[in-house]
């Protein structure tokens, strides 16, 4: 009798299992997000020698969130931190440091690119970090399931910084 039972369980488990469907595919239209790989951190030097001996201090943007409304219209909201470290050259002060959000469409045009200051308040110790908080608006749904948008996040680096980047 108890393997009646047990059989019966399994049984009844295994239709509860096919009730939902594994391979379900739920399309978002909100914009993905993500941090340009050499561009998400920023590496400022005391003088031209660009060396590990004359490192100011290091920024990083980490910690990318979204949370996203669908309905008529699709609104995003960003947020991420800019931290940034110091050896204890930098303490105490305040540095302004640019970084940029870029809109692509469809993974190659871009729609808009902006660049925001950030305020980065060092403390004694020599740590500085900032809760940035954006918004994107995309103002139909129709244009939303037309193309497919990504928000691109990293510091306004010039030739130099990009070099030292990639070869560190």
């Amino acid at each position: 009798m108890s393997a009646r039972v047990v059989s019966l369980f399994i049984l009844v488990f295994a239709l509860s299992a096919c009730a939902s469907n594994p391979l379900e595919v739920t399309i978002s239209r909100c914009p993905a997000v993500a941090i340009v790989g050499d561009a998400g951190t920023l590496t400022r030097f005391d003088g031209e020698d660009r060396n590990v001996e004359n490192v100011l201090y290091t920024a990083s943007i980490s910690d990318v969130s979204v949370s996203c409304e669908e309905g008529d219209a699709v609104a995003s909201a960003i947020s991420f931190y800019v931290g940034a470290q110091s050896d204890g050259r930098v303490t105490n002060q305040t540095v302004t440091v640019p970084y940029f959000v870029v809109v692509l469409k469809d993974n190659s045009q871009i729609v808009t690119k902006r660049v925001y200051d950030v305020a980065l308040n060092f403390d004694e110790n020599g740590f500085a970090d900032s809760l940035e908080t954006l918004s994107q608006f995309i103002p139909t749904i129709e244009q939303a399931r037309r193309y497919n948008y990504e928000l691109l996040i990293g510091f306004q680096l010039d030739v130099n910084d990009v070099v030292y980047n990639m070869e560190r």
